[in-house]
């Protein structure tokens, strides 16, 4: 479970940044399970998720699939002269079987600059390792062989990374679970279900859900609404291999599915209409996506993060989505989701229900002098209990709203057309 996440000097996050977890009101969980963030278009919401997948891209594929000697493929502010040649860094507080555990990193172009690893298994402080350049130094509770990753670790490679791939059983465990569990949905993988092999795997999840007497399989179609009253994988059509990147541990049952096509069963009257899955909409594909790599990161207590999670849905599917999250009894092992949205319905109530609580509410808002971007939460403002946060935010009392002059675009338009010589009414 991430308690924080931290980046400095990625895109347009200048300056140091952190996205926080820890409830800032009572609370059961030791991190809340929903983190909404908004902002104008080009704010940097989408930067924030994107500094979290370079984060989690680093700790699996630094040692494995970064050549030797390449540059590291980061992202740093392009804004002034001075950033460019710093580090970009990185770090996460996360819960580990119970312990929290602080890892992070800074990076140049030429490789790794630091790196550090710190458990606190009774809440105090103790040093797993330090890393400055190519030189390690470990703390006494670090046990186990680590001069085998010393030996492949590369000045681009993290050495979570080269311990991760010696075997290192400590910081194996910490690695699985920073690199495969922490899942960041990119726009091409929104899409994925229109590819046979994720549809396919969709079908054959639900009915596993089924079988298993789980509600949530059954009811996803009938509560979205979509028209649509069954999907099954399509008999005897394999056309697609199966693709890198499905969440780990799939059971082999699955495995012959995941590479058929996907179809949709309509009933219209007393008459059934199976219709390939390039004939849904995007709305339906985008849902079932959505839900079924939701239920994949619930079931095994992971974070998910997602770019614009309100692309294609109506509000009342969203907040749908996120009360699997909410709720405690769905949600036993603690699935996180962090998304970005400009979906303002979601600051309010639906059905009766405030969708996001006040410490489930951030906010990114760009610097116009200097292009930088700063992330801060609704809990900064204190909101009372009740307050309309649609309202306010839409009224620009939390900032993060696009500042444009009132007629800009009516005054773009009349030059357009005097400029052709037709009069426009002011």
């Amino acid at each position: 479970m991430l308690l924080s996440f931290r980046v400095a000097n990625h895109g347009s996050l200048r300056e140091p940044q952190e996205l926080n977890f820890v409830p800032a009101y009572e609370d059961d969980r030791p991190a809340v399970t929903v983190v909404a963030i908004y902002g104008a278009n080009a704010s940097g919401k989408s930067t924030v998720i994107d500094a979290f997948r370079f984060f989690t891209d680093a700790v699996r594929e630094s040692q494995a699939k970064w050549l030797p000697g390449a540059p590291v493929p980061r992202r740093p502010f392009l804004l002034d002269h001075v950033s460019r040649a710093e580090p970009s860094s990185y770090a996460v507080d996360v819960l580990v079987g119970g312990v929290r555990y602080v890892y992070g990193f800074g990076v140049t172009d030429a490789g790794v600059a630091e790196e550090w690893l710190y458990a606190y298994p009774k809440a105090r402080k103790r040093v797993l390792f330090e890393r400055d350049g190519m030189e390690i130094t470990y703390g006494a509770t670090l046990t186990g062989e680590r001069v085998a990753a010393e030996r492949i670790m590369r000045p681009n490679s993290l050495y979570l990374s080269a311990a991760a791939q010696t075997s290192h059983r400590l910081l194996g465990r910490i690695w699985e679970a920073l690199a495969n569990r922490l899942r960041v949905v990119t726009d091409s993988d929104r899409h994925a279900i229109t590819e046979a092999a994720a549809g396919a795997f969709v079908a054959e999840f639900f009915e596993e859900l089924r079988r298993l007497g789980l509600p949530l399989g059954g009811e996803v179609l009938a509560a979205a609404d979509l028209g649509v009253h069954g999907i099954r994988p399509a008999a005897g059509r394999n056309t697609v291999a199966p693709r890198e990147g499905f969440p780990e541990a799939v059971p082999e049952t699955f495995a012959a599915a995941m590479s058929k096509p996907l179809e949709f069963v309509h009933r219209v009257g007393d008459e059934e209409f199976v219709l390939p899955v390039d004939a849904e909409s995007a709305g339906t594909k985008t849902w079932l996506n959505l839900v079924f790599r939701a239920l994949m990161v619930v079931l095994r207590g992971f974070p998910m993060w997602v770019d614009e999670i309100d692309v294609s849905l109506h509000p009342l599917l969203t907040a749908k989505l996120l009360s699997l999250f909410q709720d405690p009894q769905l949600n036993p092992l603690g699935a996180q989701l962090v998304f970005t949205t400009h979906d303002a319905a979601l600051l309010g109530t639906m059905l009766g229900e405030q969708v996001l609580r006040r410490d489930q509410v951030w906010f990114v808002e760009k610097d116009a002098k200097t292009g930088a971007s700063e992330l801060y939460p609704l809990s900064d403002f204190k909101p009372r209990k009740g307050e309309n946060f649609e309202r306010r935010y839409l009224a620009g009392s939390y900032g993060a709203v696009p500042l444009l002059p009132e007629t800009a675009f009516e005054d773009m338009v009349r030059k357009f057309w005097g400029a052709h010589g037709k009069a426009v009414p002011a």
